[in-house]
């Protein structure tokens, strides 16, 4: 069942028609290495809403391809501090030269033909 319904996808027990046959039968197959179990999120603080998105990530910025708008009270206007900062921006630096490098080395091959 769990490999008609969920092939590559995670699931909840409560998905599955038989859930004591399901116990069992999932237990063996954790035990044998066949299913990864994933824990539980837990929230202490009241109300949890959880958002998925598909979303790429270009040279040229974010962006999201699938998935709801977050709602406004979701959005904030907070900016990372100064460590945080520095570190995006050697990632960026060192994303940029590595381009630049991929970039040459293939003009480099088109002047060559």
């Amino acid at each position: 069942e769990v490999d008609k319904k969920y092939p590559t996808m995670p699931f909840t027990m409560r998905h599955l028609s038989d859930q004591r046959t399901a116990k069992l039968g999932l237990n063996e197959c954790i035990a044998h290495g066949l299913l990864t179990p994933y824990p539980s999120l837990h929230e202490y603080s009241g109300k949890v809403a959880h958002f998925k998105c598909t979303v790429l990530l270009l040279p040229s910025g974010t962006s999201r391809v699938t998935g709801l708008e977050l709602p406004a009270y979701f959005k904030t206007e907070k900016q990372p501090d100064e460590e945080t900062s520095k570190i995006l921006a050697e990632i960026a630096d060192a994303e940029a030269k590595r381009a630049a490098k991929k970039a040459a080395k293939k003009k480099n091959k088109k002047k060559k033909k």
